[in-house]
């Protein structure tokens, strides 16, 4: 059954808005042919919290030739606080909009317990990604 505007306007105090543009932060655009939805108010601010704002854009969110590994240098691994919040913004962007750069989180993610400098580098380059598309 689909309900009609109409149907709803006898039943309920209704006022039309028109064709949504925004909605949760997340913006619509519409044409007679597509429909295209994005988030460029946060991910604007997810590169401006991380300082990479002015960052080159690359076109794969990992570098094929990296292969990262457990910290395994003998030394204390860096716990950063900022790493886990990179993933977890970024994890709310892979969900709300962006699946192609669900992996690249995932496989990042498995590292948060030991991880490196070079990880971290990992997470940026992919944030440098999400900058380019």
């Amino acid at each position: 059954m689909i309900v009609q505007r109409d149907d709803l306007r006898s039943i309920f105090d209704v006022t039309d808005l028109g064709e949504p543009s925004k909605i949760v932060g997340i913006e619509i655009s519409q044409t007679s042919t597509s429909l295209t939805i994005s988030q460029p108010l946060y991910v604007d601010s997810i590169l401006k919290k991380f300082k990479m704002i002015d960052a080159n854009p690359v076109s794969m969110p990992l570098d094929p030739n990296i292969k990262l590994k457990p910290n395994d240098d003998g030394c204390k691994p860096n716990h950063s606080n900022d790493y886990t919040l990179l993933l977890g913004s970024l994890q709310y962007l892979a969900i709300a909009m962006r699946p192609d750069i669900a992996y690249a989180i995932n496989w990042l993610a498995v590292y948060t317990t030991n991880l490196s400098f070079e990880h971290y580098g990992a997470a940026k380059r992919l944030l440098r990604y999400v900058k380019g598309t």
